[in-house]
């Protein structure tokens, strides 16, 4: 018996040890994301841009996420929370359109081929684009 109940022990040990590892890799990844999604983050991230634009702005938006990508409603969202009073709409119709881009860098071609022109870099991905339609 004595066997039996260290056999359980130990089991029992091992088991709440990784579960330990498991929860502090679930935390790490929480932490390390969570800056770069969070509100904080985008009102870092477009502190420039609304410094820059009035208050009752009318502005398309764009992303370069996938279409069918989850995050793409959500940093729209954040996007949208951020710059408030500004109105902002999930398309390319108006005017002025905030491009939202993961890469720092513009790729003017892509940009053009959405029928839009760089206006301004606000850097981090971050930039106001003229509709060349309108």
């Amino acid at each position: 018996m004595a066997r039996h109940r260290f056999a359980v022990v130990v089991l029992a040990v091992a088991a709440l040890a990784s579960s330990c590892w498991l929860l502090l890799d679930v935390i790490s990844q929480y932490t390390q994301s969570s800056e770069a999604i969070g509100v904080a983050g985008f009102e870092t991230r477009f502190d420039e841009m609304r410094k820059a634009l009035p208050p009752k702005s009318v502005l398309g938006y764009t992303s370069d996420n996938a279409s069918n990508d989850p995050s793409n409603p959500a940093e729209f969202y954040l996007t949208q929370y951020t710059l408030a009073p500004r109105i902002l709409k999930p398309n390319t119709a108006e005017r002025m359109v905030v491009a939202n881009f993961h890469n720092p860098k513009p790729d003017r071609r892509a940009l053009r081929k959405a029928g839009l022109d760089l206006v301004q870099d606000y850097g981090q991905g971050v930039f106001l684009c003229r509709n060349l339609a309108q």
